[in-house]
């Protein structure tokens, strides 16, 4: 009640200030979609718009630009080719984001941009320069652990406001930036799925999904080295080898982009379907959501899994001991533990039914009261607000 009043002041008082609706931008690459841009997604559609007018900026068109047309959100295109990372070094890094100085300083003063929200790395270090060189405002959106990287150390000092998206990532950050940050949780929600209306990897896999005499292990994120797909595979090798759960399939559900997948054989125990825009189908149907990942600034899928009282067992790492109470709202094993991971899943997968009901309602209210999207756009509209009047 307390935030609701403060904000209903702020805005109050902004009111009688601004003259116009503040334009804020949100650049992105375009070429990949992960829980950064679905977050940035999700607070553009809650921002008020009798305030706010959001653009978004793709530099490619991929599927993130297929993602904003579904949700009724029309990107604008600035064609980039050079984006940092690319190359090595830090001259040639710096190099690349000169080039793109012009072009996007005159797209910025063009639109008359108040306020630049920065969410992607690659695309957001090729603005920072241009952003100040408009006078427009900078926010700079940290949703991982602040990288040992000379230029982005370098690029980040100019930055005047920093949202972490938790403790861990907050912790991270060079302490010179601190005194400009602040926590704020990504929100997080589940849409609701027709099972009728989809035509894709589940009518392959439909009588297995919906079979409730097999045990549905989840393995749900994009294939990268962070996210640790190999562990799970190692995991799910063991429970198969050893015959610890008599039936049993473990499905990773998740965009290959690099190709790290190439060198499993998989069977009709281990199933790699692939990316899959109703993901929420497997967290339906799954009896056990595994997220191996390491290091982590959040994670949405732990989020996702408690809001479709799906239990979550997770590696401790990262920011997830700050999502998941140890049997309380889900379990939290060691990284590298292979033979705790497989004592654990046996251990949830046989926990009596009332036992179990009770974690996963605690596990579904704890998200639903920390993790909203209309917390989130609260604090960030503060933020936006604040930012605008001291320009």
């Amino acid at each position: 009640m307390k935030n609701i009043l403060r904000h209903l002041e702020t805005v109050i008082t902004i009111k009688t200030i601004i003259k116009k609706k503040i334009k804020i931008c949100f650049p992105f690459v375009g070429d990949s979609i992960g829980g950064s841009h679905i977050s940035a997604i999700e607070l553009i559609k809650k921002l008020d718009k009798n305030f706010f007018s959001p653009i978004i900026v793709l530099h490619k068109k991929g599927i993130l630009y297929n993602r904003l047309i579904s949700d009724g959100l029309n990107p604008n295109h600035l064609k980039i080719t050079n984006f940092v990372g690319k190359k090595k070094g830090f001259i040639p890094n710096l190099l690349s984001i000169l080039k793109n100085t012009l072009l996007i300083t005159s797209y910025i003063k063009k639109k008359e941009i108040d306020i630049v929200h920065l969410n992607d790395s690659s695309a957001g270090l090729s603005w920072i320069f241009p952003t100040k060189i408009s006078e427009a405002k900078l926010i700079w959106h940290q949703r991982v652990a602040f990288p040992k990287w000379r230029l982005y150390k370098t690029l980040f000092f100019f930055t005047e406001k920093i949202i972490c998206i938790s403790k861990f990532v907050y912790k991270t950050i060079p302490n010179y930036s601190k005194k400009k940050a602040t926590i704020v949780f990504n929100p997080i929600s589940i849409k609701k799925i027709k099972t009728k209306s989809i035509k894709n990897n589940y009518l392959k896999i439909k009588s297995d999904l919906e079979n409730k005499k097999i045990k549905k292990i989840l393995f749900l994120a994009n294939i990268i080295e962070s996210k640790r797909v190999d562990f799970f595979i190692k995991i799910a090798e063991e429970i198969i080898k050893k015959k610890i759960i008599k039936n049993s399939k473990f499905y990773i559900v998740g965009s290959d982009k690099k190709n790290l997948l190439k060198n499993n054989i998989f069977n009709n125990k281990i199933i790699y379907i692939g990316h899959e825009p109703n993901k929420e189908i497997f967290l339906k149907y799954c009896d056990l959501l595994i997220v191996t990942a390491e290091n982590e600034g959040f994670n949405r899928t732990i989020v996702e899994g408690m809001l479709s009282k799906i239990p979550v067992i997770a590696v401790k790492s990262g920011a997830h001991s700050e999502i998941i109470k140890n049997n309380f709202n889900g379990w939290l094993v060691k990284k590298n533990n292979i033979n705790n991971f497989v004592s654990t899943v046996t251990k949830v997968l046989n926990l009596e039914k009332n036992k179990l009901r009770n974690i996963l309602n605690k596990s579904k209210n704890l998200a639903k009261k920390n993790y909203n999207i209309s917390n989130h756009a609260t604090k960030i509209s503060e933020i936006y607000f604040k930012l605008f009047s001291s320009k």
